[in-house]
């Protein structure tokens, strides 16, 4: 009967990709290694030192950091929606589709959407910030438009995003074009199970505000 070796059974407990890694480094000498609504609703960071450490070994099947529990408060963003947008007054009704998943091993929640008409292709990620306390997001999509939100939580039934949102007006794919810099204000509603509410307002550099609403069923 085949004994494995101390070797095979460090190698079982390597997390994904060190063993290749270490071939690799092998290989190479040293020296060389060194809403469109105008928006939908609402990365790279190189932390210092984050580097893992392939020498440590977490325990099997554990995930060594797990998803933080204040993650769970935007679960209802969980599946595939429809959304039916209402304008504000003189704009025309459009339809958002969302499809929402877990990401980063629960830390995260990738929003991934599409606007029609005007064939808007965003994304926003929603994840909890442990040193402020608060939910953020991060928002770009295929016009270039892009925005970042913060929200405190969940409060007499609202859950309310803020932020500021570089809006493009007209897309180019120059790379070279015009927009406007709003302040977005997303409040959140729950009406029921698989059916939220989401009224967003945008306002203007002037200081006017126009209003509309995404009404939005699981499929």
């Amino acid at each position: 009967m085949r004994t494995e070796s101390s070797e095979e059974r460090e190698r079982e407990w390597e997390p994904r990709g060190t063993a290749r890694r270490r071939r690799w480094t092998r290989r190479v000498p040293a020296g060389v290694v060194g809403v469109a609504a105008v928006s939908l609703i609402a990365l790279t960071v190189s932390p210092v030192n984050a580097e893992p450490d392939t020498r440590a070994k977490p325990p099997r099947g554990r995930n060594p950091l797990p998803a933080p529990p204040q993650i769970r408060d935007l679960d209802f963003l969980l599946g595939s929606y429809t959304c039916d947008y209402t304008p504000p007054p003189g704009g025309k009704p459009a339809v958002l589709k969302l499809n929402t998943k877990r990401a980063l091993g629960g830390h995260y929640l990738y929003t991934d959407a599409t606007l029609e008409p005007g064939s808007v292709v965003g994304r926003s990620s929603f994840g909890w910030n442990p040193v402020d306390g608060n939910f953020i997001t991060q928002y770009h999509d295929n016009w270039g438009s892009s925005g970042n939100y913060t929200s405190s939580g969940w409060k007499d039934g609202h859950l309310i995003f803020k932020g500021p949102l570089t809006q493009v007006i007209t897309p180019n794919a120059s790379g070279q074009t015009t927009g406007v810099k709003l302040d977005l204000k997303d409040d959140y509603q729950v009406l029921g199970p698989g059916h939220f509410k989401d009224t967003t307002s945008f306002t203007f550099p002037d200081g006017s505000t126009l209003q509309g609403s995404y009404d939005c069923r699981r499929q």
